[in-house]
């Protein structure tokens, strides 16, 4: 089910072939419209609501109420019958209907851009590459301008062509830096509302790689805050995109010892960062560990603005810690220092990332589970200063 703005729908598939589809074309509100969706869907399809197993649901980016009613829905489906619950991403469902002709002189581009109306001229959105018939994300999803979109594409994709799928493509091809794209024989293609039918395929696609959570951990991704957060607390813009903010590509380098101190008062600064002594970061690969950092400025004179520590026993990686300074936050950069332990892990055979993470960061929790971590397990009363619960995560690669 999609509920995240207006052209919301529900369907009902049995693996890939969709029995039947109701399409939200009104301005019902969802509170009244859904359940009563659910049950045409089915009836059309001569099933009932015990015989679903995977309880499939957009997660956002999109409106904070439209979604809310869907995974609320969820939820209690999770708890009453016990099925799994598929969070999917709007946009993801956006990229994986690309068609994406050839483009001059391109083979079909492995690079797909997704977005959809994020109201106040900007516009939800995610650049993806495709990896054989999956989508691997770049980056976090975000809201941007449209020429912030564009830009950040273009960095992406370092000179290659790219597929623009959108449910609103008027917004970018009015954007003067268009243009550039347009010349290369770029086009936005317009892609279906109707996104319940996508949504259902990739949580089969999640569901084949463990990735189905529960009502417990089922987290919204708003991407910004509702706008009654926003009003209450006094802010007059999104606090995800700050006025002169822009999203970059992170430089993610290996660890130097030479970075100990700068990373022991970054974690300081995070305080639900595992916290170690100077001294510990200092003999790291002494140790037999794995860094990365994303710093900014020259080699030579660069600040340390997030870090991630690991260790591998093949087939396994531990992610042991990871931080970002407080003011660099929701810019990419745990993203790409995640992309970038991946990128060394896969090649070096290993098969499983696993972690802890404080029951209480939920930041975190979410974080994660955008990039395919799943919890498997708790550890009560793991952390100490204060004494808190661990949840158990993992990502099959």
């Amino acid at each position: 089910m999609d509920t995240c703005d207006g052209r919301g729908s529900v369907a009902l598939l049995d693996d890939e072939a969709v029995f039947a589809t109701a399409v939200h074309d009104s301005a019902e509100d969802y509170s009244t419209w859904l359940l009563p969706a659910v049950e045409r869907v089915l009836k059309a399809a001569g099933r009932k609501l015990t015989d679903v197993g995977i309880y499939a649901a957009a997660a956002g980016p999109g409106s904070f109420t439209g979604i809310r009613i869907a995974l609320t829905t969820v939820k209690a489906w999770n708890e009453v019958y016990g099925k799994p619950i598929a969070a999917v991403s709007r946009l993801e469902a956006l990229a994986i209907q690309a068609v994406g002709p050839g483009v001059k002189g391109f083979a079909v581009s492995p690079f797909v851009a997704a977005s959809c109306d994020a109201q106040r001229n900007q516009l939800y959105a995610a650049v993806y590459r495709r990896e054989g018939q999956s989508l691997h994300r770049l980056g976090d999803e975000a809201v941007v301008s449209p020429a912030e979109l564009i830009r950040w594409t273009a960095d992406r994709a370092a000179g290659a062509a790219v597929i623009w799928a959108s449910l609103d493509p008027d917004s970018l091809a009015a954007e003067p830096a268009w243009q550039e794209r347009a010349a290369k024989g770029e086009v936005v293609e317009r892609v279906p509302a109707v996104l319940a039918p996508a949504i259902g395929k990739i949580a089969l696609q999640l569901a084949a790689r463990n990735g189905l959570t529960d009502a417990l951990l089922l987290d919204a991704n708003y991407i910004r805050r509702p706008d009654a957060e926003v009003k209450w607390k006094g802010y007059s813009r999104p606090a995800v995109t700050p006025p002169g903010s822009k999203i970059v590509a992170h430089r993610v380098r290996a660890f130097q010892p030479a970075d100990a101190t700068a990373i022991a008062k970054l974690a300081a600064a995070s305080p639900e960062a595992a916290q170690w002594t100077e001294s510990s970061y200092a003999t790291l690969l002494d140790s037999g560990y794995r860094a990365w950092v994303v710093a900014s400025g020259s080699q030579d004179a660069s600040t340390v603005t997030g870090f991630l520590v690991a260790r591998t026993v093949l087939p396994d990686a531990e992610i042991l810690n990871l931080a970002v300074a407080p003011e660099n936050r929701r810019t990419g950069i745990a993203a790409a220092l995640l992309e970038g332990a991946l990128n060394e892990w896969e090649p070096a055979k290993v098969q499983r990332v696993y972690l802890e993470v404080r029951a209480s960061n939920t930041a975190a929790i979410s974080f994660y589970k955008k990039h395919l971590f799943r919890a498997t397990g708790a550890r009560p009363a793991y952390y100490q200063h204060p004494v808190e619960d661990a949840v158990l995560m993992e990502r099959l690669l």
